[in-house]
């Protein structure tokens, strides 16, 4: 395939190498054929080397292979695999996912009903993502359409209940980053930003299923990537929307954002400073004694993995290689 893909799909994976079949098979299994595939191996030390090396050359579209010597984190490598985008649109897919054989054909065709007149206006489309049960992941059970819809970002988060599968314009992440603070930083602390005033076309039609693992980055009962999330609070949590919550979602927002700030090394200063509400605010001032008290709680009972002190030390010494594999050769970078 000389020709430029339409859609790239990009996949971070680390310590996945189990589920990655079934995701390689979902993608050999499109009815749409014109798409590359970005893999980010995260400094895996299972087989995912030797998987994506074996299957190479047995399949029908381009691969371009980012693989990092230590684990750099999720919020690197999808920086690093933004970079590598061809298509004019682009779509994740997590590593213990697939598609449905028919989803990019879907999404593209959804894509191509917004008006060309128009299309500044929107950051994509949209649809559906359920569990192996086929319980959607996407939508809050009363909030599921029953056909297409256009709604603006701000609307859109009324419906939505986790991951949703987004086909979009890959001139989204011009110039675009997460912040590198962690292993794991929520995406919407760069989203909330990249879709604001943003519309969306909104599909009911699934087109992903997610096998998550129990080791997921989303699960789990000790306390990890806290710097990460004390950033994301203090980037998508303005100091207007703040306002205008319930009082004791104040509370446990303000409680939740120390907590993050101190078991993430992050000085009382920084982050004060980090965040509108604590400059514009006087109650966080007050909640600061509770939450430290708490965050001692945190430690007496073994809740906390300071991930980030790993992530510093990581990205201080790690290497990049990138492998472009095309049908009838392959490029070392």
């Amino acid at each position: 395939m000389k020709h430029k893909p339409e859609i790239s799909v990009i996949t971070a994976s680390y310590n996945r190498g189990r589920y990655l079949e079934k995701l390689i098979k979902s993608l050999s299994s499109q009815t749409f054929k014109n798409f590359e595939w970005i893999i980010g191996n995260d400094g895996s030390n299972d087989n995912t080397d030797q998987i994506i090396k074996n299957k190479k050359n047995k399949l029908k579209f381009n691969i371009t292979y980012i693989r990092s010597t230590h684990r750099i984190g999720k919020a690197k490598m999808d920086n690093l695999l933004f970079e590598r985008i061809k298509g004019k649109y682009v779509i994740y897919i997590g590593s213990a996912d697939v598609f449905t054989s028919n989803a990019l054909e879907h999404m593209l065709k959804l894509i191509k009903k917004i008006p060309r007149n128009k299309s500044k206006q929107f950051a994509g489309v949209i649809a559906q993502s359920v569990d192996r049960n086929g319980i959607s992941q996407t939508f809050h059970p009363n909030k599921v359409p029953d056909k297409e819809l256009t709604l603006i970002f701000e609307d859109y988060i009324e419906y939505i209940k986790g991951d949703d599968s987004v086909l979009e314009f890959s001139s989204n992440y011009d110039n675009k980053k997460y912040l590198e603070v962690d292993f794991v930083i929520n995406e919407s602390s760069m989203l909330s930003k990249v879709y604001l005033g943003k519309y969306f076309l909104i599909s009911p039609k699934t087109v992903k299923i997610m096998y998550r693992p129990s080791d997921s980055t989303s699960f789990g009962k000790k306390m990890r990537y806290t710097r990460g999330s004390a950033h994301c609070i203090a980037e998508v949590e303005k100091f207007n929307k703040f306002v205008r919550y319930p009082f004791f979602k104040k509370i446990r927002l303000i409680i939740n954002y120390w907590r993050y700030c101190f078991h993430g090394d992050i000085s009382f200063v920084k982050a004060k400073q980090m965040w509108q509400v604590t400059n514009k605010s006087y109650l966080p001032i007050l909640l600061y004694p509770l939450s430290f008290l708490i965050c001692l709680r945190d430690n007496l009972l073994r809740k906390v993995e300071k991930t980030h002190i790993i992530f510093d030390q990581n990205i201080k010494k790690y290497k990049i290689s990138i492998e472009t594999f095309e049908m009838s050769k392959t490029y070392h970078q």
